[in-house]
Parts: C-alpha cells; sequence; structure tokens
C-alpha cells in the first residue's frame, strides 16, 4: 500500500517502527509519532517497536518523520534493526502480532540475521565545479581554442561561439562526472557488503554503502584516501552510522486517505 498519504484513519491504533529480537528490545527514550511512547510487541522471537495512534486523524508533519527516524536511531545503538517504513500503520496490536510479525517471521529472521553487525553509511561525493571545469578547458584543445575566440566579443557577435563552447563543456563535464562515478563506487563497493546508489544529479557519486562494523575503519581510511588524492576538486560528505533503512525496509499497511 502507499505511504504517501498525509492522514491516518480513526481506526488506525499500532504505529510500526521496526522489528528487533526479542530478546534485545531496547529502552526508547524518544518519543514516537504523536508524541507518543514506543513499547515492544512480541510474538515468538521477535518484537515490534510501535506507538499507539490518537483515535482521531492524524495530520502528519515532518516532526513525525525526524520522531520515526529518532526511534530507530535510538534502537540502532543497542540493538540489529529491520526498518519499517514512514506511515507503516495496522489496526490494532494484536494485527502487528497476527497479520505482520506471524506471516513474515522467517522473513524478518532472515533480514535480521543480514544486517547483524552491520552499519549504513551515506556518501556524496561532488565536484568543486570551479577546479573540474578549468581541467576541463586545459585538458581539450578545441575548448581552450574557444574559450579564447569569445574574449573580446560582443554578445551578439560571440552568442553562437558561446553556445557551443557550452555544449563541449556541458559534455566533457558529464562524461568525467559519470567514468570517476563508476570508478569511485567500484572502490568504494569493495570495502562494502552492498551498496544503494542514488541519482547522483549533479554529484559524482550518491550512495548508500551496507557496511560490517569490522570493516567500518578501512571504508573510512578508503574515503580519506580518495579525499587526499583528489583533493581540490572532489568534495566528500559522509554520514552515518545510521540505521540500514536503504537495505532492509519493510512496509505493511499505511495512511490511506
Amino acid at each position: 500500500m502507499s505511504t504517501s498519504s498525509t492522514e491516518a484513519p480513526p481506526t488506525a491504533a499500532a504505529y510500526v517502527y521496526g522489528v528487533v529480537r526479542k530478546d534485545e528490545v531496547p529502552s526508547i527514550q524518544a518519543e514516537g509519532v504523536a508524541d507518543a511512547p514506543v513499547q515492544a510487541v512480541a510474538h515468538g522471537d521477535l518484537a515490534a517497536l510501535v506507538s499507539k495512534l490518537p483515535p482521531e486523524k492524524l495530520r502528519v508533519r515532518r516532526r513525525d518523520l525526524v520522531s520515526h527516524l529518532r526511534v530507530l536511531e535510538e534502537t540502532f545503538e543497542s540493538a540489529t534493526v529491520v526498518p519499517c517504513a514512514f506511515g507503516m500503520v495496522l489496526s490494532s496490536e494484536d494485527a502487528v502480532r497476527g497479520e505482520f510479525l506471524e506471516p513474515r517471521h522467517e522473513e524478518l529472521r532472515a533480514m535480521l540475521h543480514r544486517l547483524d553487525g552491520k552499519r549504513q553509511l551515506n556518501v556524496r561525493i561532488a565536484y568543486d565545479q570551479d577546479v573540474v571545469l578549468q581541467e576541463i578547458v586545459e585538458s581539450d584543445p578545441n575548448i581552450a581554442q574557444l574559450r579564447e575566440r569569445t574574449r573580446g566579443l560582443d554578445e551578439d557577435t560571440g552568442y553562437g561561439i558561446r553556445m557551443q563552447l557550452g555544449e563541449l563543456v556541458a559534455g566533457a563535464f558529464n562524461h568525467m562526472r559519470e567514468q570517476e562515478g563508476r570508478a569511485l563506487l567500484e572502490r568504494l563497493s569493495k570495502k562494502a557488503v552492498d551498496v544503494a546508489v542514488e541519482d547522483p544529479g549533479e554529484d559524482v557519486v550518491k550512495a548508500s554503502f551496507l557496511v560490517a562494523d569490522k570493516q567500518s575503519e578501512l571504508f573510512d581510511r578508503e574515503l580519506e584516501r580518495i579525499a587526499e588524492e583528489e583533493a581540490p576538486r572532489l568534495r566528500i560528505e559522509l554520514v552515518g552510522p545510521l540505521p540500514p533503512a536503504a537495505f532492509a525496509t519493510v512496509e505493511q499497511g499505511a495512511w490511506d486517505s
């Protein structure tokens, strides 16, 4: 079911954040969605972390997404957790057991096993465009020649040449970004268990990496080496460790309009 709606039905009772092993249930201090306390609903050797929703329709706010993430982050500090998608709602705690934990028991156990001892690291690598554009001009004689021809030309006279120059620079920039993006992803993926790649847009790399705890130092060192080798042309941002939402997020039930 879709999770993009902004209202929860009056009958909704249990908002679900994630699943842990029953013997690893943490004490969650963070307030959940609608400022409700978070508790565990257990079935067999698994437990879902849930909070009760108010009986009236709930208008989703940005703070609810923040609360969802905080609960997962606090859980992740002390336990392996399978995150649930934001907006996962079931009609009651009994439904959490009977419609979620029981029928998906083996799937959830397998996901927990896969995520044991691993963390998500989000990496964004972008160009310093001034540095890279200068590289392009200096490395391509045609671009350098066209750029030189535009000097001193007025707007009307130089329009066609500037258009041609812009197209050549953009093509060279995109080609460089795609090639270097693939190479960097391959290099970092060797230090990770799995990778979830996003559309980088204007960036070179935008991806989430699933990294074993014992390999996290190696991953960090590889990023540091890349930063040193490619300075000042690349800018690197690392966010994490995070709950592995990019690699194991479950959905069942949702806020329907």
